[in-house]
């Protein structure tokens, strides 16, 4: 068995073990090479910032971070108390962030826990199949609204409303991102101007509905941000639907957003348009 930081030429077996995880606890792949990948070139240097198990061909576990992001798997098929521990002591002699857990993952937790490791928050993905009794209503807009479609010269408006005017990073476990670092994680090839939707009263940005259909054809609301001073007439609601709505006209056949357990009244609007909690992860901060 050989224990070694990653290289770029790990990629492929780097994915596959993710989707092997993936199959593991959600029933199929969720990501494709390509989109662990724009994930996995963020990791820099690789050489400090990552690290791997591997047994002759075959890759049995690997970790990694960058920013306030953690990915930590286990091969599904080996035994993972032993790789637990090794990954999680590795990850306490880095200056890095918290690491999450899907809530399913009791040895994992029970390893953190062990360690000394605490839970400090949760977040819930919000996943529903697209079918025929799911019938989203149409938006209702607050008066004096304009919609437009995305384009890359709104990027420092939308960056502003959602970090200044909307005050994203007040919220727990939403982190502050320079304009560099959020235009590189959400504007990207990726972002199809037209499934994107920014409210405008007059000529200032009032709201954003930001996101992405990944392989998997699950359309994803990434970011969703209302002005303080628009809040309280409808306008995320009316945001949130016509987000999904773009994604469902454009073939999804799921969709799905992330929340923060402690933003009740975000998960009750989520709830409300017919979205249903699919999954739990637990952050857990390494040990004083």
């Amino acid at each position: 068995m050989q224990i070694r930081p990653a290289t770029p030429d790990d990629l492929p077996v780097i994915a596959a073990l993710q989707q092997r995880w993936d199959t593991a606890w959600f029933g199929a792949p969720e990501l494709d090479e390509v989109e662990i990948g724009q994930s996995f070139k963020r990791v820099d240097p690789l050489a400090s910032h990552s690290r791997l198990v591997v047994d002759g061909d075959r890759l049995l576990a690997a970790a990694w971070w960058w920013g306030t992001s953690t990915t930590l798997l286990v091969d599904p098929a080996v035994a993972a108390a032993m790789l637990l521990d090794d990954l999680i002591a590795w990850f306490e002699a880095q200056d890095g962030p918290a690491i999450e857990a899907l809530s399913r993952d009791e040895q994992l937790i029970a390893t953190l826990r062990r360690r000394g490791w605490q839970h400090v928050r949760s977040s819930f993905e919000l996943i529903r199949q697209a079918t025929p009794d799911w019938q989203l209503a149409a938006p209702h807009w607050p008066a004096g609204i304009d919609l437009r479609d995305f384009h890359r010269a709104d990027a420092q408006a939308v960056h502003r409303l959602i970090y200044v005017d909307a005050g994203w990073g007040e919220i727990p476990g939403h982190p502050e991102r320079s304009f560099a670092e959020w235009l590189d994680l959400f504007v990207t090839d990726e972002t199809l101007p037209e499934q994107q939707v920014l409210a405008f009263r007059g000529d200032r940005l009032a709201g954003v509905a930001m996101g992405r259909t990944f392989s998997d054809n699950t359309g994803w609301i990434s970011q969703l941000a209302v002005a303080k001073h628009e809040r309280g007439h409808g306008l995320g609601r009316a945001l949130l639907l016509e987000a999904l709505r773009r994604r469902l006209g454009a073939g999804a056949t799921a969709l799905g957003l992330s929340v923060q357990a402690e933003n009740g009244g975000a998960i009750s609007l989520y709830l409300g348009v017919g979205l249903s909690i699919d999954r739990e992860w637990q952050e857990f901060a390494r040990p004083s």
